[in-house]
């Protein structure tokens, strides 16, 4: 089992294409991968379950996977934290308003 803490780092806090993101990465994987915050736990492969977590930006998440791909998997979800989901690509694709 690995476990490793993300933030969630972008402004917008986790919502829902982040974990949308999230929940088709973990399907890829045969590990059970849950995120944790306090006492809340979520299974990656439900984007309802990851909802309900209620991170904004700054908030620490525990990420567990446990299976014979666990570092694989855990490894491409934190560089979807870290990259904050890519939503600076997003951010400066959208149409400029004056």
């Amino acid at each position: 089992m690995i476990q490793t803490e993300v933030t969630v780092q972008n402004s917008a806090g986790f919502h829902v294409r982040d974990a949308s993101l999230v929940c088709k990465t973990a399907m890829k994987y045969s590990s059970e991968i849950r995120l944790r915050k306090g006492g809340a736990v979520a299974d990656c492969k439900s984007c309802l379950d990851l909802l309900s977590l209620m991170a904004p930006q700054g908030t620490q998440l525990v990420l567990t996977a446990d299976g014979a791909d666990e570092e694989a998997a855990t490894n491409e979800i934190v560089k979807l934290f870290n990259v904050k989901f890519y939503e600076d690509e997003f951010a400066s694709a959208a149409p400029q308003r004056s």
